[in-house]
């Protein structure tokens, strides 16, 4: 919990620490794929496959997206791609396209799923928006009906069977069973969360703010392992396990310091690991020349013993 001492305390270190120009390191990240795209259809659409992939190491998750990108080409748009989307046409494109657990049949259906969707709604905009309610506290029912809509789309065409392997489900999790959903999450803060968030800040332009419908006070966190461990140096959570509790709570602290825009701590908290500064094994020589160190509880255990 929160408590005002440990707000007052850790407020001007975390705002000082996201004004750090580090956004440089965008190149690093899965949303430097969809800053290619200016069109937001485009944007939305890209965004959704590359959330869908961004797992495991970055060097390998961009290879299927590339390769996805590139099968797209000839149809002028990865957008105009699904919305003339072929299951006949793509299977034997996408026979060597595989990615950790998901074959190509299971980024096969969740293309076809894709095209669905935009085939019924228009824009995956207006599909997450039919999910939406406003009086939903946080973003965590509208994924669960999205998941729900997704899931009853008919699949027998790829699989020959009204079974969705776990391959499948694995790019669709549900808040409603625990899953974290970083994936999900972090979609949505590419799509809810504006370009300009308040005053200019060195991490402006990250975000594109498209979805202008749902306020980014209702986005929860991309909770990944450097989030959680951070975090929990920073006292921003109690909890061990990463599920979505966990990136509730995380997310309900950091609106301590941001209540309109708590997700503004996101891409430089996670890079702080991503990037080696934050190692998982204790490095004091790092530690005491974080910025971030006044307000860590392993930073200070470390750096009071020199």
């Amino acid at each position: 919990m929160m408590t005002p001492q440990k707000i007052k305390r850790l407020s001007p270190t975390l705002e000082a620490f996201y004004n750090i120009p580090i956004l440089h390191r965008i190149g690093n990240d899965p949303v430097a794929i969809v800053h290619r795209y200016s069109d937001p259809r485009e944007i939305e659409a890209v965004g959704w496959l590359t959330a869908s992939f961004s797992y495991g190491r970055a060097s390998f998750f961009h290879q299927p997206i590339e390769k996805i990108l590139s099968l797209s080409e000839q149809f002028g748009s990865f957008y105009n791609y699904l919305k003339t989307f072929d299951l006949s046409r793509e299977r034997s494109r996408f026979c060597n396209v595989s990615y950790r657990f998901n074959t190509a049949d299971d980024i096969l259906a969740l293309l076809y799923i894709m095209s669905q969707i935009i085939l019924k709604y228009g824009t995956i905009q207006s599909f997450f928006l039919a999910c939406y309610h406003e009086t939903d506290r946080d973003l965590g029912p509208t994924l669960s009906r999205c998941v729900e809509h997704i899931l009853a789309i008919d699949t027998h065409p790829i699989y020959k069977s009204t079974k969705k392997p776990p391959g499948l489900l694995h790019f669709f999790p549900n808040p409603t069973e625990g899953s974290a959903c970083k994936r999900w999450n972090l979609y949505l803060r590419w799509m809810v969360r504006p370009a300009v968030s308040g005053v200019l800040t060195a991490n402006d332009g990250l975000d594109f703010g498209i979805w202008k419908t749902i306020p980014p006070s209702k986005l929860i966190i991309p909770l990944d392992t450097h989030i959680a461990r951070i975090s929990a140096y920073l006292g921003l959570t109690s909890r061990k396990t990463p599920d979505w509790v966990m990136a509730k709570e995380i997310t309900q602290s950091l609106m301590q310091f941001d209540p309109d825009d708590p997700l503004k701590y996101d891409f430089p908290l996670c890079h702080l690991g991503m990037s080696g500064n934050c190692p998982i094994v204790l490095n004091q020589r790092k530690c005491c020349v974080c910025p971030l160190l006044s307000a860590c509880k392993r930073g200070g255990r470390a750096c009071r013993s020199i």
